[in-house]
């Protein structure tokens, strides 16, 4: 019994090498020409329309530019895109609720994996180096992913035309990732790697320019060489219009529709999708780089003493399903004051081996916790799974203790769950400042920038004079974050 799940990074439509031009007539020089030090934000939404619900997957993509010389241009990204999956009027389907910081994109049978804050680019960015033309010298990261399905670093780089080309093809062989489940029970399965072999072919014409922008069509198809009926496994189709800024030396928008056909030995589903992605200035730019919302404090309902006793039982029980219940409970309910207990059997979950168990384990400690829990869930910031580490960083945000301060810092300095521990460090407010302000002078501008947007939510006195010289730091976004720091600081005590 399987089911097959995409597993690469972002749906993307670049050209990388292999030019064959079938037109000569005169077009625009189009080249890139990113700055060192910049920071470019594109927004990005893809959506997929499948038979009983539609999943749509918002976000921003920041590109940093690491280098730009005759030697090339160096890109670095960094992302973070959200899911939501509705269900279409009338029809009967049971859509799941996002998991803990889930920003996976589901169609069908099979993913778009790493799309969220969680993994894959996101937690390594891929870096990538080109010149102006934009053919790639240099990538970090899988490089045989299609161009449909590529690396995240190759999402707003499309190769251009030779000079005075206005037609132009590309085709090479690629590698789609795919993930099998391959069920141990009725209920419980691991996922298998498979990689398929693919054909993918795109065409290029650029258009006629109004003023500085430059149209460029592109259609792409790829096709497994996997076959079943004599149909490739999997087949995507589709086309858009690229916008070139020629002055700016960069895509100022890229659209593309199309669909996604798996065919199976009964059925071959397509779902059509569609992806926009856009550059960001001005007043569009400053919303989306807006920081996350405080710690939400848990909603929690009165317990009585008997409901208590009877979830404790629950959970000492040799029941795995009725411990599961209680687990999950714990963190809804409001403590009747008798923690102790509870506190003390949350804590032994948090050595479970089971990852989810640790995590609602963590979740209650956030209420039913105390100074005794702090260190404990200090150490579980360690873990390798991250349903768990969340579930941590997000109680010792609730707990409010000071001890958890460095630990939460170094995780932002790691690039490790940059999103949720800052959330959780705003919260532990005045207490975290001495170890968020040490970060604004890190060797990593992405670490700078996290750090001064966490202090623009606590920073006093003490932060201004480091926050004054960021200001000026060659980093445009972190300069831009400490300004605003800055205003923060400057009214603090």
């Amino acid at each position: 019994m399987q089911s097959t799940a995409f597993r690469p990074a972002l749906l993307t439509i670049s050209l990388l090498c292999g030019l064959t031009s079938d037109s000569s007539a005169a077009s625009p020089d189009l080249r890139y020409q990113f700055k060192v030090g910049s920071n470019y934000v594109y927004s990005i939404r893809i959506e997929a329309t499948e038979p009983k619900y539609v999943a749509t997957s918002t976000g921003n993509l920041t590109y940093s530019i690491k280098a730009a010389n005759q030697d090339g241009i160096t890109l670095t990204p960094k992302g973070s895109v959200t899911t939501q999956r509705k269900a279409k009027e009338g029809a009967s389907v049971t859509v799941r609720a996002p998991s803990f910081g889930d920003g996976v994109l589901r169609i069908g049978g099979f993913r778009f994996g790493s799309l969220g804050p969680m993994g894959g680019p996101f937690a390594t960015p891929n870096e990538v180096q080109i010149d102006a033309t934009g053919r790639v010298l240099r990538e970090t990261g899988e490089a045989q992913l299609p161009q449909a399905f590529g690396a995240l670093s190759r999402l707003v780089i499309e190769q251009l035309p030779p000079t005075g080309k206005v037609t132009f093809d590309h085709s090479t062989d690629c590698v789609l990732l795919t993930e099998e489940k391959v069920f141990r029970t009725p209920m419980t399965y691991t996922l298998k790697e498979v990689r398929l072999p693919a054909k993918e072919k795109s065409s290029y014409s650029v258009g006629k320019a109004t003023g500085n922008l430059v149209p460029v069509k592109k259609t792409y198809e790829l096709k497994t060489f996997a076959t079943v009926g004599g149909q490739p496994k999997f087949e995507i189709k589709g086309e858009g219009t690229n916008t070139f800024d020629v002055k700016a030396g960069l895509f100022r928008e890229l659209l593309f529709t199309g669909s996604i056909l798996e065919n199976s030995e009964n059925v071959t589903v397509r779902v059509p999708i569609t992806m926009t992605v856009k550059l960001l200035e001005g007043e569009a730019l400053t919303a989306a780089l807006k920081p996350p919302p405080p710690l939400a404090t848990p909603e929690t309902k009165p317990i009585t003493a008997d409901e208590r006793a009877a979830l404790l039982a629950d959970l000492k029980g040799d029941n795995k399903a009725k411990r599961s219940l209680a687990l999950h409970r714990f963190p809804t309910v409001r403590p009747d004051g008798e923690k102790a207990e509870v506190e003390a059997e949350l804590l032994r979950f948090l050595k479970d081996e089971d990852q989810f168990a640790r995590q609602f384990a963590a979740k209650g400690l956030a209420v039913w916790g105390g100074k005794d829990s702090v260190e404990p869930l200090i150490k579980q910031l360690d873990d390798t799974a991250f349903p768990a580490r969340w579930g941590a960083i997000e109680a010792l945000g609730h707990l409010k203790d000071a001890r958890a301060a460095a630990p939460l810092a170094k995780l932002v300095a790691d690039r490790k769950d940059a999103h949720q521990v800052s959330t959780s460090l705003k919260a532990l407010g005045a207490d975290a400042e001495d170890a968020v302000l040490k970060l604004v002078t890190h060797e990593k501008p992405e670490v700078r920038r996290d750090a001064c947007q966490i202090l623009k939510a606590i920073a006093t006195k003490k932060s201004e004079a480091a926050l004054a010289k960021a200001a000026s730091d060659g980093d445009s976004l972190t300069a831009m974050f400490a300004k605003e720091a800055l205003k923060t600081a400057k009214g603090g005590q």
